[in-house]
């Protein structure tokens, strides 16, 4: 069995999260749109959006 090296990990995991954030943009920027003017009532009102960002980003 083979480890990463730190900088193997640290480039795939960039590579990993760019991909999610480009396949998963639609639900972030709705999420996005719920939060925007929001500080402490985010946590309720958008709630079932950011599920969606998070089983998204969690299927790739």
């Amino acid at each position: 069995m083979n480890a990463l090296s730190r900088r193997e990990e640290e480039t795939l995991l960039k590579a990993t999260k760019a991909r999610a954030l480009r396949e998963c943009d639609p639900v972030v920027k709705d999420f996005a749109a719920c939060a925007s003017g929001r500080t402490v009532s985010v946590a309720w009102a958008c709630r079932d959006k950011l599920k969606s960002v998070q089983e998204c980003m969690v299927q790739l």
